[in-house]
């Protein structure tokens, strides 16, 4: 079959491969919200004030609250924009809701900005390509193009919301180098404003774009740009990284609080820079495997999925025996810049940030993280095939004579790979789908059985309150002890997966001893674990073990004293042990040593309130002390009014009702 590449038109092109990005991911539309989405958009209530909130945004970090991620304020941005124009819209459906009625949803609208970006991604890449391989005809740079579209590991980018970062990222690295580019050619330093702009989007999408330090240069000298233009620009990068960080810290205030978990790379807390270099072989010789046989794709990795590898692993030595001297032979062929050299060159180099080499990798391994180095693999992949096929690709070659197996090869990458990417959108429908479908070969991942767990959890608790009879119930509990235990077995020091297992113990099955035995292991590991405590104090409280309920509950308000609901049961348990007065005692030496004593005092006056004469006149005290910490709450001051005119003090009365108006 011949083909005469003058009728290959760029609009044309770029329809095509818009077409083509919502045939494979349009299914995922119909997605709602899935995994850290919830973290960043759904329920999000700074984005959810919509345009009101860009201001703040870009004086916020990417998430907030327990843990505090870093500066990404242009996605935040993104998702406050759309909820500004599609708020009227629910946020999201169940698949039952669905079931009865499929709406239209925020979570909608969301998914199909990431495939239009995706589409986006695409055609930018292609006219990139295009400029990179100007001594080519458009064969290379869209079979190229083609194969990154079609490749399923990108199905995490595009089919997770929350990944909008790494759709951003790339978006301005390829228009930053696009633009470095014109700037070498047409020596217009317009350009390299545009750059700029560029890098700083990226940059402020994810800290991930710092990898254009490495790209710019290796893509420039391919072109033969001039040595000193390319030393401006990597000049004019240096000045924006800077400029970047300037206008970070003049925004933002406070420190990340990202605290990372055993679980999520041990790597983080031991090991030498050889134990480095062997855990990046061996997720070096991961990817490779994922980017050819894309079978088992996850949401997650972590530990003890991708292994602390050693020299004792095969994929370590495989990585070795493949890599090194294929990065040899790739730098050789660079230099003479040679297609296959460029491929091997951006594979290798992008790949080797994020293979826990130079610093650990949050989940060892991740589906996302290939989505940069992929370029590279694909250019590698497009070559081979028209270097097989002897195609002649060079410039002047407009009519190309493609052979009939060389067809056959390419619709087959094309068919599978797009029908696995299409299965895999399905498996990103929601959190309970993407957990439920991904923990069959996540067998060694301590979080993913814990993320299952934790999803399970509230829904088997709501399906309980209303249909306790149901039999299916226990099965969902054993279900959800099972993944505890296997988190825990695979991390013994996964403390909230041991504490929720004893929580399981205390609302589901009433077993309280069991429930004892957990979560002493849980406040063993963090002594200031508060929901632990609760946990003993309730189960020790519903085991008749007064000392040791009562030291937890105190224990629960000691690190906490807003924890409300600790406190009806605190005073449940002094009354019925007849130590109200020894729990006013342990209350008053809290609230002496607080910093937050109100809720303390509310707690002493209403135990005062309990005790067999029912001392009014310090239970009015203490609700008086109280009240002094915090005057405007009204509630409290009516209660002191009613205290008062109860007890035939009108003057007194009257002074509260007056400054409860």
């Amino acid at each position: 079959m011949t083909i005469n590449l003058s009728q290959f038109k760029n609009t044309r092109i770029y329809f095509f491969i818009t077409l083509l990005t919502f045939v494979v991911y349009g299914n995922s539309i119909n997605n709602e919200y899935a995994i850290d989405d919830n973290i960043v958009v759904e329920g999000n209530q700074l984005v959810a004030k919509g345009l009101k909130a860009l201001p703040e945004i870009f004086t916020s970090r990417f998430a907030t609250g327990k843990q505090e991620y870093e500066y990404r304020p242009t996605v935040l941005a993104s998702f406050a924009i759309e909820k500004q124009f599609f708020s009227k819209l629910p946020e999201s459906q169940t698949i039952k809701e669905k079931k009865r009625k499929d709406k239209l949803t925020q979570a909608n609208i969301s998914h199909f900005i990431n495939v239009l970006l995706y589409a986006l991604t695409c055609v930018l890449l292609f006219k990139l390509l295009t400029r990179i391989f100007d001594g080519y005809n458009i064969l290379l740079p869209l079979i190229t193009t083609l194969l990154f579209l079609v490749h399923p590991l990108h199905t995490e980018v595009v089919a997770n919301i929350k990944s909008r970062d790494e759709l951003f990222m790339l978006i301005g690295i390829i228009m930053a180098l696009t633009w470095f580019i014109k700037f070498t050619e047409l020596n217009q330093y317009k350009y390299l404003i545009f750059a700029f702009l560029a890098i700083l989007f990226a940059l402020y999408s994810k800290r991930n774009a710092i990898m254009i330090f490495g790209l710019a240069p290796v893509v420039l000298y391919f072109i033969k740009a001039d040595y000193k233009k390319i030393g401006i620009v990597f000049f004019s990068m240096v000045l924006v990284f800077v400029i970047s960080i300037l206008i970070k810290k003049g925004l933002l205030t406070g420190k990340s609080t990202r605290n990372l978990l055993f679980f999520e790379n041990p790597l983080f807390y031991q090991g030498t820079i050889i134990d480095r270099i062997t855990v990046g072989l061996y997720c070096a010789w991961f990817y490779l495997e994922m980017l050819i046989f894309p079978i088992n794709m996850s949401y997650y990795y972590g530990y003890n999925q991708i292994p602390m590898a050693d020299f004792s692993y095969w994929q370590v030595w495989a990585a070795i025996l493949f890599f090194v001297p294929l990065g040899i032979y790739g730098f050789v062929q660079f230099i003479k810049r040679n297609p296959l050299g460029l491929g091997i060159l951006i594979w290798f180099g992008v790949m080797l940030g994020v293979i826990n080499v130079f610093f650990p990798i949050v989940g060892i391994a991740a589906d996302r993280y290939t989505y940069a180095f992929s370029i590279g693999f694909c250019i590698v992949l497009a070559y081979l095939i028209v270097h097989y096929f002897k195609l002649d690709i060079s410039k002047n070659n407009i009519k190309v004579k493609l052979p009939s197996v060389m067809i056959v090869l390419m619709l087959i990458i094309s068919v599978v790979y797009s029908g696995r990417t299409l299965a895999r959108n399905s498996d990103w429908h929601d959190y309970i789908t993407l957990y439920t479908t991904d923990i069959e070969h996540l067998t060694e991942s301590a979080k993913a059985h814990a993320l299952l767990a934790n999803t399970l959890y509230p829904m088997i608790a709501k399906e309980a309150q209303k249909n306790p009879n149901n039999p299916e119930i226990q099965k969902e509990i054993q279900k959800i002890i099972y993944h505890y235990k296997e988190a825990i077995r695979i991390d013994s020091n996964y403390t909230t997966s041991i504490n929720n297992l004893g929580s399981v113990y205390v609302n589901f099955l009433r077993d309280y001893s069991t429930a004892i035995k957990y979560c002493a292991m849980a406040v063993e590991q963090d002594p200031d674990y508060l929901e632990a405590h609760f946990n003993l104090a309730f189960s020790y409280q519903n085991s008749l073990n007064f000392e040791k309920a009562f030291y937890h509950y105190l224990k629960v308000i000691e690190i906490n004293p807003d924890y409300n609901k600790v406190y009806e049961l605190l005073n449940g348990l002094l009354q019925k042990y007849e130590k109200t007065n020894e729990g006013i005692q342990s209350l008053i030496e809290l609230a002496a040593k607080s910093t937050k004593p109100k809720p303390i005092y509310i707690s002493i006056a209403n135990l005062y309130s309990l005790t067999a004469n029912g001392n009014y006149t310090k239970s009015i005290e203490y609700f008086e002390k109280a009240y002094q910490l915090d005057y405007s709450d009204k509630v409290l001051c009516n209660h002191l009014a009613k205290l008062y005119q109860a007890m035939g003090n009108s003057q007194k009365a009257n002074e509260f009702f007056n400054n409860c108006q």
